[in-house]
Formats: C-alpha cells, sequence, structure tokens
C-alpha cells in the first residue's frame, strides 16, 4: 500500500485537529485552568504526531512531539498555562498547520521549524521530569529495521488492533499501525491478508503476531499512537506458528468471512461533486428544451418526457444535497483571527456565533470567507473602541462582535455586527469630500443609502492611518465586489455611537437556480427568485412620478419604478406606455422594495449560472449568464444593482 496516496486525507484530518487546537487554546487562554482543554490539545497533538510519523513527515513529527512534551507538563501541572505560554503554543499550531502544508506538497520547500523547536524544549526547562521522552522512530528506514537489531531474544506477542468505526477510511488506519509495528520488530500471521486492508470488506479489526525486544507496553503505546484506534490488545503469544483455533475472540474459524461493517460515510472530493453538479446543470438544459418540444410530438413522448423531468429534479436534490456543508467549517477559522487582531489593536473583545449549523453549497461556503475576513476586521479597527474609550462613553470595556448565519426563504443572510462606534455620516462625507469622491453638493443632497455606498467605492477608506488590521486604502469595494459576483448583496445599517450591521445575502448555492424571465427590447434576461417579491400589471393611473422620480402606487404603498429600458441604456422606446397596461416586478432586498418596469413577462425556469469575467465597459447590473430552454443566451439580472439604479 502506498502511502503518498493519502497525502489529502492526511492533510483534511490534520486541518480538522489543527482547527480543534486553535479553539481548544482560545478556551485555555480565557480558562487557565481548564483540564478538559489541555486534555484536549493533547489528544489532538499526539493524533497528529502518530499519524505524521507513520506516514514519514518527519517535520510535522518533530513539531508535534515537542508540542506533545510541553502540553505533558501542563497536564502534570509543572507549568502554568500563562500567557507568554499560550503564545507560545499558538506559535507552535501555526507552525504545525505550515508544516503540514509543506509536507503534503512534497516541495522542496523544508519548514524553518528549528528555532520554535529549541523555544518549545526550553520552555520551563527547570522541570527534572520531564528528561527523557521516547524518541520517535524513522519511519522512513526499512521498515523492520529496528526490529532486526533486537531480533536476538525477541518475544512473540499476539495483537488485535480494533479500527474506530467512526474512521473515514479503517484500512489506512490498520496499514498504518502494521508499519508502527514493522517498526518494532518482525510482523508475521497478519489477518486478514495486507492487500485485503483496502477492499470494502475489511471490517475494521487487524491481528498480526509480533516478535520484538520491546516491551508490551512499548508496543501498546507506539501503536495507540497511530490515532482512530478504537482498540489495541497486546498479550504474550507462545504458539508462532498458528493461532489456537478455539480463540474466538482472535481467530476466525475455517471459511469463516469476517463481519462487514458497512460505513455510512465517505470522503469524496469536490472536484467529482462539481463535476456531477456541471452535468447536472447540462441535464437541466437539455430537459427544459424537451419539455418544450415534447407537445409537439406524440403523447407517450410527452409522458416519457415528464418521467425523465421528474428523475432528473430528483437527482438534482440529491446532489444539491450532497453538496450542502454547514457553515461552521468556515466560521471555526475566525475565533483565532479575531483573538489575534484584537490583541493586535489592544482591544478587548467577545466573540459570539450564532447559526453555525446552518447549510451552504460547498463551493459558496468556500467563497464567502473571504469577504467575512475583511467585514471582522472592519468592526475590530473601524467598529469597536478601545477599553478606555468604551470606560469614557459608560459602556463595558469588552466589546461584543457577532457573526450570525440564518436562512431567509430560498437565500442564507450573514450578518457581522458589533456594538461600537457606529458609523457617523458626517465623518464618511467629510471623508468622501476631502478624497474627491463626491462634490460638497453631492454630499448635502446624499441619503444615508448613498452614504453607505460611498463606503463601499474602490479606494475609499475613513481610516487615518494605516495598520496590520486594515486601512490599506481597500474599503468594503472587496466584500460589495466579491458578493455581487456570488449573486448577493451588501446591507449596511448603523447607530451612531451604538452598534453598526453588516448584512451579506447569499442564494444557496452558485450553480442551479430558479429565476424569473422577463423580456425587454427584443432581449430575454433573468430575475432570481431570491429577490422576486412579485409581478404586477400597472394600470395608468397606478403609475405616477414624486420628485421628478417615477413611482408605482400598489396597495397604499409608494414604490420606486425603475424602467429596465433605462437601465440596460437601450436604444428606441419600451413598449410599456402610451396609455397601456404596463409590466414590472417588484424586487425585494431586505426590506427595501422597487418595481422593475419590463416589456413583457415571460415565465419562471430553473437555470444553470455562468460566471464570466466581465470588461471593464459592462454595466455593473449583470451577475452572470445562463441559457435558456430554446439554446438562446441570456444576461442574468443583479437585484443589489437593479435597487441602487432607483435610489
Amino acid at each position: 500500500m502506498e502511502l503518498s496516496q493519502y497525502g489529502e486525507l492526511f492533510l483534511s484530518e490534520s486541518r480538522e485537529h489543527v482547527s480543534a487546537i486553535n479553539h481548544l487554546l482560545l478556551t485555555l487562554e480565557n480558562d487557565p485552568g481548564s483540564r478538559e482543554a489541555v486534555e484536549g490539545v493533547f489528544r489532538a497533538v499526539h493524533t497528529i504526531k502518530g499519524m505524521s510519523a507513520t506516514m514519514g513527515y518527519r517535520a510535522v513529527a518533530d513539531l508535534s512531539h515537542e508540542l506533545e512534551n510541553l502540553l505533558e507538563r501542563v497536564r502534570r501541572g509543572k507549568l502554568a498555562a500563562g500567557p507568554e505560554l499560550i503564545d507560545l503554543l499558538f506559535a507552535g499550531a501555526d507552525a504545525l498547520e505550515r508544516a503540514i502544508e509543506v509536507a503534503v506538497a512534497e516541495g522542496d520547500e523544508e519548514p524553518e521549524i528549528e528555532p520554535l523547536l529549541v523555544r518549545l524544549r526550553t520552555a520551563g526547562a527547570d522541570d527534572p521530569v520531564f528528561d527523557t521522552y521516547a524518541p520517535l522512530v524513522a519511519l522512513d528506514a526499512e521498515p523492520g529495521a529496528e526490529g532486526e537489531e533486537a531480533a536476538a531474544g525477541a518475544e512473540a506477542l499476539r495483537v488485535r488492533v480494533a479500527v474506530s468505526r467512526d474512521s473515514p477510511l479503517p484500512g489506512v488506519r490498520a496499514f498504518m499501525a502494521l508499519q508502527a509495528a514493522r517498526a518494532l520488530g518482525e510482523v508475521s500471521g497478519v489477518e486478514p491478508a495486507e492487500n485485503a486492508l483496502q477492499g470494502e470488506g475489511f471490517a475494521g479489526t487487524l491481528r498480526f503476531v509480533l516478535r520484538t525486544a520491546a516491551p508490551a507496553a512499548e508496543v501498546q503505546r507506539r501503536l495507540d499512537a497511530v490515532g482512530e484506534l478504537e482498540a489495541v490488545e497486546v498479550a504474550g503469544y507462545a504458539a508462532p506458528a498458528a493461532l489456537p483455533a478455539a480463540d474466538e475472540a482472535l481467530a476466525l474459524a475455517p471459511g469463516q468471512a469476517p463481519a462487514v461493517a458497512r460505513a455510512r460515510n465517505i470522503r469524496v472530493d469536490l472536484r467529482r461533486l462539481d463535476a456531477l453538479m456541471n452535468q447536472v446543470g447540462e441535464l437541466v438544459i437539455v430537459r427544459d428544451r424537451l419539455r418544450r418540444l415534447a407537445p409537439q410530438a406524440a403523447p407517450e413522448l410527452a409522458e416519457t418526457v415528464d418521467q425523465a423531468s421528474r428523475l432528473v429534479g430528483e437527482l438534482q436534490d440529491e446532489i444539491m444535497a450532497a453538496r450542502m456543508a454547514p457553515v461552521w467549517q468556515v466560521f471555526d477559522r475566525f475565533p483565532r483571527l479575531v483573538r489575534d487582531a484584537a490583541r493586535a489593536l489592544g482591544k478587548k473583545v467577545d466573540f459570539v456565533i450564532e447559526g453555525k449549523e446552518i447549510e451552504l453549497d460547498r463551493s459558496m461556503l468556500d467563497e464567502i470567507g473571504d469577504p467575512i475576513v475583511h467585514l471582522l476586521r472592519n468592526s475590530l479597527d473601524h467598529g469597536i473602541e478601545s477599553p478606555a474609550e468604551r470606560r469614557a462613553l459608560g459602556k463595558p470595556e469588552t466589546g461584543t462582535l457577532r457573526l450570525v448565519a440564518a436562512r431567509e426563504r430560498s437565500r442564507i443572510v450573514v450578518r457581522v455586527e458589533d456594538d461600537g462606534r457606529g458609523i457617523h455620516r458626517h465623518h464618511v462625507l467629510a471623508r468622501a469630500v476631502a478624497t474627491r469622491a463626491v462634490t460638497r453638493d453631492e454630499a448635502e443632497a446624499m441619503s444615508d443609502d448613498e452614504v453607505f455606498r460611498v463606503l463601499t467605492r474602490p479606494g475609499f477608506s475613513t481610516a487615518q492611518t494605516v495598520t496590520d488590521v486594515s486601512g490599506r486604502g481597500v474599503g468594503l469595494d472587496v466584500v460589495a465586489t466579491r458578493v455581487r459576483a456570488l449573486g448577493g448583496m451588501l446591507e449596511i445599517a448603523t447607530e451612531p455611537g451604538r452598534w453598526t450591521a453588516f448584512t451579506l445575502q447569499l442564494p444557496l448555492t452558485l450553480a442551479i437556480v430558479r429565476a424569473l424571465l422577463v423580456r425587454q427590447s427584443g432581449g430575454t434576461y433573468a430575475l432570481p427568485l431570491t429577490h422576486v417579491g412579485e409581478t404586477v400589471h400597472l394600470l395608468p393611473g397606478e403609475v405616477g412620478t414624486v420628485k421628478g422620480k417615477p413611482v408605482a402606487f400598489l396597495r397604499e404603498e409608494v414604490i420606486p419604478l425603475v424602467p429596465l429600458h433605462a437601465v440596460l441604456r437601450l436604444e428606441g422606446e419600451p413598449a410599456n406606455g402610451n396609455g397601456r397596461k404596463r409590466h414590472a416586478v417588484i424586487l425585494e432586498v431586505g426590506e427595501q422594495r422597487v418595481g422593475l418596469e419590463v416589456d413583457a413577462l415571460v415565465g419562471q425556469q430553473e437555470i444553470v449560472v455562468k460566471h464570466f469575467d466581465a470588461t471593464a465597459d459592462t454595466l455593473k447590473v449583470f451577475s452572470g449568464a445562463t441559457i435558456l430552454s430554446d439554446g438562446r443566451p441570456a444576461l442574468i439580472l443583479d437585484a443589489g444593482s437593479l435597487l441602487a439604479a432607483a435610489a
């Protein structure tokens, strides 16, 4: 069995352990006496040590070994978990993460860890208890080399290893245990056969005989270090020829097959899920074309098309469900980020995460991390005040930063809010005028929403000085642009001196969405139903003007009306008007509503979203493109940009 092919699995598992280490260290920092946090960090480091040693990743194994030694001192009460030690452990976690990435990449780069190893070894060096630790086995040497030197006088041990039922690849764990045993001596009588470990029928239990000079306790310790083992049994063995047939715990009757434990979960390469999603997208396009053509053919064909359509729909739902992942997979890295940023700024922050169980398409999950990071940094730097400033304002010294995920209808809402200084309108406008982002006359006429949109202009920042956290001339435009590219939008709300909230409105998936098709000046455009409240037909008496801008009077509500013809800067006259009934789509984004006036309403259709890199002169109202059931392309309109056009 070639270990290199399991590099990605090692990377995935190690990342989970590193994430757990960071979270537990944060707990330990807040509660230095937490025994559970110390034990949890120790177990995670110990598991990484065992896996990396078996894989032959020496730098990772050495680093985790020294971290384990240091943590053992903390476990025994020889070292206190003070600020300096916590910082050292965080540095070790960061170095461990980098070493793991480098090791799996298998490049020429070698992580520089020796200075950190020295710091780990010398931390609390006055403790005499930890002068000896078993050295790591050189697993890149020939298997069994260490054991062959001690073959003379070695005794035989009977070993049984049971892999944890939660292990994603039990065969790999069993093989890793075999390699660890071979490093101690000569292995024989492997049951089941080694080549059977890769098969689906492997039940998770491995038995073998080990001839070694090492004591049973050492064998037990080395095998336990492999990780994800439910049980390791080591006992003396007097009959090297065969296992006793009567020993049901360690031998199978002739012809008896091991029981198969079927795993309920497997790991799938995301590229395969992406490929499946693309294929289903093409199937949806073909299905819609068949639906369009079927009524013109024989009734039997139409019935078959209906059945195929249902199957395609079910397949689409299953693949969509398989691609969903909880947002905690992204959110879990933010507590450490907030902790480090707050320390760099000299601020005290209580970070709260809500809605970690909310699920989002994996492709969307991978994209939202950077925008959220920017919003968190922005709140820490610009929002939450320093402890002294908060005391002067009568606020608690510790500010509250909240990250919330929630599901609303067919979209996901992610909100970053703080109880800091808020956004002061006059500060933003003064900076905008000073940097010539707007003129003084424009500033005086701006509404609050328009002021907030100034914050999202490229290069605009209210920071007076550059810090390591934010204020480098790259403002919220990074967030707004990225979210818009995902088919969502950014909303800003604030109360000066009290709080600020940034809200991301996001679709559930980037791949397939249900949309309303509209026609304007001979072209067809798609509007995702996420932001469509209703469609209406407006009579001449239901359309008017307020302050020179067109509005619709709908059920005693005055709604701004935006002609799509004007937004797209199309030539010629629109079909609406001249006393005729007008067609409009009421778009809803948060608390805002706007009517989009179009020539005609075509109907609803599931569309496959195709993102594109727009040229510099392309209008900012498009978020992608799609292929319609008749084979023609159509552009997808961005609701947030249309709303901005109505302001």
